[in-house]
């Protein structure tokens, strides 16, 4: 089946102007609140849901009613799993999660106009896959993060699927759970292939849902043994 091109061509161009004009009102909101991740919070996700439903994408959250409440109200931090297929994923969990975590992030992205001062803004965590004494130290970063309180996260496979198919995890997320002591939240992202894949700018509207699982407790297991079971329950959350 053939992708569309005109709507996401026409929602592209609004798109891309809005940005500017979101992460100046981002700054501006910033300012008066004397914080910058307020300010973030503010704007950041008005603004992609509107795109969203500008594509025609439908945000769908289930399983978040089933966590502790200490964890939907943020009051207890953990780390979030997703797995990744989309350029989308990240901003769709902005605009939808509501206990508003901190994200790590590819220092690439930190060099992009508009976008990149908006995730400096959210004092979201950049990591330098390349240099490995700055990854430690970004990894380094989000436990202190959890330690003061915050919720991270982190895309494990560390790069997006071509196929939505679930690629190797990587061990970074789980050394932080160990460390910081707190337990692992997977969810399970479905649609996010189809709706934009991996190489391409033609935007799919459709459902776009975000499965959340039980927590995982980290303590008392070694890396290896917590990054089996979380990928055992991203897989039979994606069968779902």
């Amino acid at each position: 089946m053939a992708r569309p091109w005109l709507r996401p061509l026409l929602v592209w161009a609004f798109a891309a102007p809005a940005l500017a004009v979101a992460v100046l009102l981002a700054f501006l909101a910033a300012a008066l609140r004397r914080s910058g991740p307020r300010g973030f919070w503010t704007i950041a996700p008005r603004y992609i849901r509107m795109v969203a439903a500008l594509f025609g994408i439908r945000r769908q959250l289930e399983g978040w009613e089933a966590l502790p409440e200490d964890i939907r109200s943020g009051r207890r931090p953990v780390i979030f799993i997703a797995n990744h297929a989309s350029h989308f994923d990240p901003p769709l969990l902005i605009s939808t999660l509501p206990s508003h975590p901190v994200f790590i992030a590819k220092r690439e992205l930190g060099r992009v106009p508009f976008l990149g001062w908006v995730i400096w803004l959210a004092g979201f965590i950049f990591i330098d896959r390349g240099d490995r004494t700055q990854a430690v130290a970004s990894l380094g970063a989000a436990t202190k993060r959890i330690h003061d309180g915050q919720s991270v996260v982190v895309f494990p496979e560390g790069t997006r699927s071509r196929d939505g198919q679930l690629l190797p995890f990587k061990a970074g997320s789980f050394r932080i759970a160990l460390e910081a002591g707190v337990p692992l939240v997977p969810i399970a992202i479905h649609g996010g292939s189809e709706i934009l894949p991996k190489g391409d700018w033609r935007v799919a509207g459709g459902p776009y849902r975000m499965l959340v699982g039980s927590p995982l407790a980290s303590e008392g297991k070694e890396p290896g043994v917590l990054m089996a079971e979380a990928r055992q329950a991203m897989v039979e959350l994606l069968r779902a």
